[in-house]
């Protein structure tokens, strides 16, 4: 395995140093969800933490943990259409990103190849690296970020194993419709490789953003016929229910890799904290609500800057789904790199984003901007960055 040093600088490598370097930053550059999460959720946990038996290991209560796996399922019938076995086809996760490894540790080996967009999440390369695997990246439409398929080679689609996908994208909050995914699927079964389907901000969606397709939500990989055979899909509750640091997450599809990972978990940690389990259950049952005290709190603060940062020539789009603002860095500074630009904005004002390039060459030019602040403090951020560029 590589020294950590031999590999790439990502978004996140250089989001580090300068937290580092900038003890007074204000960080909308990680998409770490900011304030407590719904009172229903907290009161869960809290009575659940003083049952006496809520303090073993997770995974030997299979009674709860059963009941778990039909909730995610039942939730999956009802938003997705999905009819899935929940023992079989779904599986409860210490967290998406941990998954995101493991997934890939069972499904290449060195040298393996893996078809990744670019710009992508780049813990996918980060954890293709730590394996030893290869990247074929192919480029995202140039006007919307969608992953264009068109410019795969048949040779790259021969070699490859597996394929990573993300929905909406992160960082491009790109929501991949279901003719996108009916494609998929038959390439997968043409050239027999895997996909990892990443849907982790399925919830946070703008019906009134600009998009490419109609959906009226975020559809599922696994709503598609077959797509079982040759598809997992990572679904997390992070981000939906504020609950990130929390750490749960599901795996779902494909039941010999649900089956394969079951027994990779059980080797190496035993299962989420008991109480979890349980709010996990409520947050399923209770998700809609959730999710759309979530949406109308990031829909507020994305609708507020765009408008202000309109007003200094900054022209930006409207997200259609996640958290997250996926933007040209403003015309008068197109001179600048993206790492320039962010490390300019830095020192003027203490204000973090991310550079685009941190998620691959396909991100040069661009930045990505978390809105996981409050109004108060995001105020504070629009009057600085307007002072700056008017």
């Amino acid at each position: 395995m590589k020294a950590t040093n031999a590999y790439k600088e990502d978004a996140f490598d250089f989001i580090d140093r300068k937290l580092e370097d900038n003890k007074n930053i204000i960080n909308l550059a990680v998409g770490n969800p900011d304030g407590k999460p719904n009172k229903l959720l907290i009161d869960t946990l809290s009575q659940c933490i003083q049952e006496e038996d809520m303090h073993g290991y997770g995974c030997f209560s299979p009674e709860l943990t059963s009941s778990l796996r039909k909730s995610i399922a039942n939730y999956y019938q009802s938003r997705f259409g999905v009819n899935l076995t929940p023992d079989s086809h779904f599986l409860e996760v210490p967290g998406t990103k941990v998954a995101i490894y493991r997934l890939i540790s069972l499904l290449i080996g060195k040298n393996e190849k893996v078809l990744l967009p670019s710009p992508s999440y780049s813990v996918y390369t980060k954890c293709i690296e730590l394996l030893d695997g290869d990247i074929l990246y192919f480029p995202c439409n140039p006007d919307d970020f969608y992953p264009d398929l068109s410019k795969i080679s048949e040779t790259a689609f021969k070699e490859a194993k597996l394929m990573i996908l993300c929905s909406p994208g992160n960082p491009t909050s790109t929501v991949l419709s279901s003719a996108f995914y009916e494609e998929v699927v038959l390439l997968a079964k043409k050239y027999q490789f895997m996909i990892i389907n990443d849907l982790a901000y399925a919830e946070v969606r703008y019906t009134d953003a600009e998009v490419r397709y109609t959906d009226a939500e975020v559809p599922s990989i696994l709503s598609i016929e077959g797509s079982q055979e040759v598809a997992v899909e990572l679904y997390s509750l992070s981000k939906s229910c504020n609950i990130a640091g929390w750490r749960i997450g599901f795996v779902c599809g494909n039941k010999e890799i649900i089956k394969q990972l079951k027994a990779l978990q059980f080797n190496i940690e035993f299962g989420l904290f008991l109480p979890l389990q349980k709010t996990a259950i409520t947050a399923l049952e209770h998700l809609p609500m959730l999710a759309g005290v979530e949406i109308a709190k990031y829909e507020e603060r994305i609708d507020y800057f765009i408008a202000e940062m309109n007003k200094v020539g900054w022209k930006i789009k409207k997200p259609a789904a996640s958290f997250f603002i996926w933007t040209k860095i403003p015309k008068q500074y197109d001179y600048m790199s993206d790492k320039e630009f962010v490390t300019f904005i830095l020192e003027k004002t203490d204000i973090l984003f991310s550079p685009g390039s941190g998620f691959g060459s396909g991100g040069k030019g661009y930045i990505r901007i978390a809105m996981v602040q409050e109004m108060s403090v995001m105020e504070v951020v629009v009057t600085k960055l307007k002072q700056l560029l008017d």
